[in-house]
């Protein structure tokens, strides 16, 4: 399998297809018309299109994403090219045709090999047939022509998508679906059943969940909570990134994701546990990290449970239960996240005497409302 040639080389064939859009989200009805435009010819290159503050960047899929992701989508097609056509600065259309015509003529010749070319475009609008049929040349050796491409057979559009991702979620590209997936991230100090709540949840909807990675990482190590160094706190920020990552980009997401903890939480114990000069040090590493992260829910669940020695985490961090939580709420109130907090404590009652039953309906509760998200439960 041939993979090397997609975004350094040129396309080989004289038979060259030319498929464009701004890709926000690449979706059914965009694969269905790049594998016939695929079919009937020998490459085909694919432009995605846009500019700054275009309808991609009202949803977080600004132009230079969506090229990546469609490079990523199409890495093991030798054959499809993708290319980038930067509107940002041209006129507004009906008056931009001029320059992004000569935009779209230079991609062509500078991502072809053959000396001469028969280019097909395809298109989903007859505006863009009369505009492109007015300005690519017939008399350069090449030939071009163009195909009305019919948007009926698969109703489907970007639009629709944009407006209610979850219900189309199907129809999204897997590679664009972690831009719309949900994400629910639970939160809290040691021992107070959050890896339990995680599975449960996710368990409830069959969704993808990920896992602590300290506790892994400690295993692995051979190595206890006090030990941890401030190089450890680096691998703990990338490594519980990554495996929160690895959930929202599994083909067993379908529109959910829940995470057990994130980067903020490790910073809480840094902040706890580490001296001033590490903390200093891990700050950048800290700052990137929780800016890259996607949170649609936290669930914080507060120290209201007995505190369990369990064979991992130090007992000594009991007494600083509520000191973690604590910090961990200024953090939170620190990146403006206060928002999308649910603060899951319930303290049961009689028949639910350590209250986890009712902060497990009270977690369900809320996935319903601040992500739409429906998980069935039974009535108290």
């Amino acid at each position: 399998m041939q993979t090397n040639n997609i975004s350094k080389g040129k396309l080989s064939g004289q038979k060259i297809g030319v498929y464009f859009g701004t890709f926000a989200p690449l979706h059914t009805g965009h694969q269905q018309q790049i594998y016939k435009t695929s079919a009937l010819n020998e490459g085909v290159l694919l432009v995605v299109s846009g500019y700054e503050g275009d309808r991609g960047s009202k949803v977080g899929l600004h132009l230079d994403k969506r090229f990546r992701y469609l490079r990523e989508a199409f890495n093991d097609e030798a054959e499809i090219k993708v290319v980038k056509l930067d509107e940002t600065g041209m006129p507004e259309m009906p008056h931009g045709w001029d320059e992004w015509a000569n935009q779209l003529f230079n991609l062509i010749q500078v991502n072809t090999e053959s000396e001469t070319i028969a280019v097909t475009f395809y298109v989903g609008e007859v505006e863009y047939a009369t505009e492109l049929e007015k300005r690519f040349p017939t008399d350069d050796g090449n030939s071009y022509h163009v195909e009305i491409a019919d948007r009926q057979d698969i109703k489907i559009s970007a639009t629709m998508i944009r407006e209610h991702p979850q219900t189309y979620w199907q129809d999204i590209n897997r590679v664009f679906r972690r831009q719309f997936s949900k994400v629910v991230t639970i939160m809290g100090s040691a021992s107070t059943g959050k890896t339990t709540l995680v599975r449960r949840l996710a368990r409830s909807i069959n969704a993808p969940f990920s896992e602590e990675y300290a506790r892994s990482y400690e295993e692995y190590s051979n190595i206890n909570d006090d030990e941890l160094e401030m190089a450890d706190y680096a691998r703990l920020i990338t490594g519980q990134y990554d495996v929160n990552s690895k959930e929202i980009n599994s083909p067993a997401n379908q529109g959910i994701v829940f995470l057990d903890t994130d980067a903020i939480v490790t910073r809480v114990y840094a902040k706890l546990y580490l001296g001033k000069a590490e903390q200093e040090q891990l700050e950048p590493l800290f700052q990137k990290t929780i800016r890259d992260e996607q949170m649609d829910l936290i669930l914080v669940i507060p120290p209201i449970t007995q505190y369990i020695d369990d064979g991992f985490r130090n007992m000594a961090w009991e007494s600083s239960r509520q000191l973690f939580h604590e910090e961990l709420m200024r953090q939170l109130a620190e990146f403006n996240l206060m928002d999308k907090v649910v603060l899951l404590d319930d303290e049961g009652d009689a028949r639910d005497k350590k209250g986890y039953l009712s902060r497990y309906h009270h977690a369900i509760d809320a996935v319903k409302q601040k992500t739409g998200v429906e998980i069935k439960r039974l009535d108290y």
